[in-house]
């Protein structure tokens, strides 16, 4: 790690090369990241975790977090037990401001929280913007750019990302069944 998170990560978490963690102010001062992690979360390398201002980020008992991803948030980002995250993922819970008459750049910025549910599979190269909720049991493909909720069990895919159609089961017992092999 490369900064400092407000609480020691649990012992069961697994690091699989160096991650790199952020935490500033609303002004871009440095502070500690707000960041909680449940048991057994595994991070590939070179994954990004950064909290600006109120921002904060919190991942579930066994989330794995694969190579290369961004997980950044202003205002609140929430990731369900059991979910697993591709290679080079963005999940990002602001968007800078884009008033004509000013540079982008000096604009603040505007988010939104985002909640991932249990047992979601995000595949590689996903792409989830602010005020997404994804529910239970989702699964979203490929090169996805989510703009929009994704309901529990759901198979969403593109860009913008649909619903293709809908995984057969019951989300909990499936949250339940991987709970029991862990």
């Amino acid at each position: 790690m490369t900064a400092r998170i407000q609480c020691a990560p649990p012992a069961s978490t697994q690091f699989d090369g160096p991650i790199h963690i952020v935490g500033k102010t609303g002004d871009g001062a440095r502070k500690r990241a707000a960041i909680t992690l449940g048991a057994h979360c595994r991070f590939g390398r070179d994954v990004l975790l950064e909290t600006t201002g109120a921002g904060s980020i919190e991942l579930g008992d066994h989330v794995r977090v694969n190579q290369g991803c961004v997980l950044v948030s202003y205002s609140g980002l929430r990731i369900g037990a059991h979910t697993l995250i591709g290679e080079y993922v963005s999940i990002r819970d602001a968007d800078h401001g884009m008033a004509a008459g000013m540079p982008i750049q000096a604009q603040d910025h505007t988010s939104d929280p985002i909640t991932v549910g249990e047992d979601v599979w995000i595949a590689r190269g996903v792409v989830i913007l602010k005020g997404v909720s994804i529910g239970d049991g989702a699964v979203i493909g490929a090169n996805s750019v989510v703009t929009k909720d994704v309901p529990s069990m759901a198979i969403a895919a593109g860009a913008p990302a649909r619903v293709l159609k809908m995984r057969s089961g019951d989300a909990p017992a499936i949250v339940e069944a991987a709970a029991a092999l862990a």
